[in-house]
């Protein structure tokens, strides 16, 4: 197995939360992502500067240059980290309206994720 590039930081607790990582594992057949449950212990050293509410309101994810990004951002880490999505990420990445986007479809996530949970 591969050394991990990218971390996933997830709610264990969330259903959708849970079948988005697994469904990143499926896809990712070089093993470049390794997910860790946010409320885990394993997760304090990467996430110990977010508060209580920051920290389980969305998700993170770090790449290869250390830093965690969150949300919207934080997709488009993890999208990197699929080969057949890499390249997406990157012109995303490198534009406004990219990372706008990106922050859009992470906000439709978030909706539906409390609509299935009310």
């Amino acid at each position: 197995m591969v050394d991990p590039q990218v971390l996933l930081f997830y709610d264990a607790d969330c259903g959708l939360c849970t079948f988005f990582r697994t469904w990143v594992h499926r896809v990712d057949r070089p093993h470049r992502i390794r997910s860790i449950p946010i409320a885990s212990r394993e997760a304090d050293p990467y996430l110990a500067r977010f508060d209580a509410h920051r920290r389980y309101g969305s998700m993170h994810a770090m790449g290869p240059d250390g830093e965690v990004r969150s949300e919207g951002r934080g997709l488009l880490v993890l999208l990197g980290g699929l080969p057949m999505l890499r390249g997406l990420s990157k012109v995303l990445q490198e534009r406004d309206r990219g990372i706008v986007l990106a922050e859009i479809a992470y906000s439709g996530v978030v909706l539906l994720r409390d609509a299935l949970a009310a």
